[in-house]
């Protein structure tokens, strides 16, 4: 598996690394909105963990263009808040966000939600849904 995290902060890339050191998959990183596209292209993640702020852009509209585009539309996407609101989630899932999780994630659980989110996003596309209708839970 591979995964894309995108978050500005050094200090939480390093948490989410360590983490996720334990787990067999590819991790890759980016700082900025313009970073993350270019490698959602070049090498397709099987998931994408976005931080809250990004320099270039906000998560939902990096999602919004990851979804919008029919090559990376299946990538699984995760978004991190650091606040949660009814604003907050309407808005992940007009993007089609995967997941909208309250921030930051403790490491020690990062590598079993991003795998649960992973299965049951994949679940449901084999099951004849776009994944829409059951998205795991918000917050």
């Amino acid at each position: 598996m591979r995964l894309l995290i995108v978050e500005q902060n050094p200090d939480m890339r390093l948490l989410y690394r360590i983490g996720l050191r334990n787990v067999p998959w590819e991790i890759l990183e980016a700082a900025t909105m313009a970073d993350a596209l270019e490698q959602v292209t070049a090498r397709h993640p099987d998931i994408v963990l976005i931080g809250e702020e990004l320099p270039d852009g906000d998560p939902f509209e990096l999602c919004a263009r990851i979804k919008s585009n029919p090559e990376t539309r299946d990538i699984v996407v995760a978004i991190a808040v650091y606040y949660m609101d009814g604003l907050v989630r309407r808005r992940s899932q007009e993007v089609e966000a995967d997941a909208c999780w309250l921030g930051p994630i403790p490491p020690r659980e990062l590598p079993k939600r991003l795998e649960e989110l992973y299965h049951q996003v994949r679940q449901a596309v084999a099951g004849g849904n776009n994944g829409s209708s059951n998205r795991p839970p918000q917050g």
